[in-house]
């Protein structure tokens, strides 16, 4: 009885750990991939997959946040693109590379304070203003560019994109730096915990003392600065900029953060498992490919996956939904 109250109390921990369902059934696409497919584990197939999740990633770490605090912002990927394109123009009349990325990502930063002045100031609900705001940095992309791709020439912003430190890409070292970092900070930082109260209830944050109209200004901002960096980021793997680029992208950010335990609601949710959810995106995108099944039944497969997940979610109230708010 002993020996079963001990191996009960061993188990349950990691039975509480929301990601670990998630991170076993990736292990074991892994592991079918690895023997249905001899090149899953080219490194070739392992740095596209890296490169490609670098981008999307830094730009769903600012969604993830976005979500636990019970809002979205649909605009991404419109700013992805046009900041991508004024970074990439910039280069081309010849600014300096850190002036040009900084001038990319005043832009994304601008999207966002926008967004967060209409939400916050006018109430008007978040969907409506992102996606209004979505189209607006399509528009002017394909207006300043003609809809026609930007190239540039330069080997240090090429290195951004394509480059090797250590044999991973620069991108992907980014990303797991910020992923890090900001999985850290929302577990344990006081000021970004406090998304969660404001996802869980934003009037009971609000009588708590929570300044909710700041947090929500910073998080739109952050989410602007974020896109701003991926899209440049992506240009520079591309070695230029395509104006319409990420189309649809900021749907499969939202997927991939609920995939990972995050709820439409707010209050839910993790970076971490946030990350496991577009590492499966890309999996299962990669293994249709791979294994030769038709790509067509992708969106099939992951809706019902979708909805698996969603369901568990909903019927599992005895796993952790949020970091322990504890100070120690």
């Amino acid at each position: 009885m002993t020996n079963k109250s001990n191996l009960s109390n061993t188990i349950r921990p990691w039975l509480r750990i929301r990601e670990l369902p998630l991170l076993i059934f990736i292990l074991v696409m892994v592991a079918v991939l690895t023997y249905g497919s001899p090149a899953f584990m080219q490194k070739a197939n392992f740095l596209s997959l890296a490169r490609g999740f670098s981008i999307e990633g830094i730009t769903l770490i600012a969604m993830t946040i976005l979500l636990i605090s019970g809002v979205f912002d649909i605009s991404v990927g419109g700013v992805m693109a046009l900041s991508g394109v004024v970074c990439s123009i910039l280069m081309v009349e010849k600014v300096p590379l850190p002036f040009a990325i900084l001038g990319g990502i005043a832009v994304g930063m601008a999207f966002g304070a926008f967004n967060a002045l209409v939400i916050v100031k006018y109430k008007v609900h978040p969907f409506i203003v992102t996606f209004g705001t979505l189209f607006i940095a399509r528009s002017i992309g394909l207006a300043i560019t003609q809809g026609n791709p930007i190239r540039v020439n330069d080997k240090i912003f090429t290195f951004m994109g394509t480059g090797l430190v250590g044999g991973f890409p620069f991108a992907f070292i980014v990303i797991v730096i910020l992923a890090v970092l900001a999985d850290f900070a929302m577990r344990r930082v006081r000021f970004f915990r406090q998304f969660y109260f404001i996802g869980g209830n934003e009037g009971g944050a609000e009588l708590t003392g929570i300044n909710v109209t700041r947090v929500r200004v910073i998080s739109f901002i952050f989410s602007g600065m974020l896109a701003a960096v991926s899209g440049i980021l992506s240009s520079a793997r591309l070695m230029g900029a395509v104006p319409n680029a990420y189309m649809g992208i900021e749907l499969k950010l939202i997927v991939a953060a609920v995939i990972g335990g995050c709820t439409l609601k707010g209050g839910e949710g993790t970076i971490a498992g946030s990350m496991l959810g577009l590492v499966f995106l890309f999996l299962l995108s990669n293994s249709m490919t791979l294994l030769g099944i038709n790509i067509y039944w992708e969106p099939f497969v992951l809706g019902i996956f979708l909805i698996i997940v969603v369901l568990y979610n909903m019927y599992a109230p005895s796993r952790i939904t949020k970091p322990s708010f504890s100070d120690d």
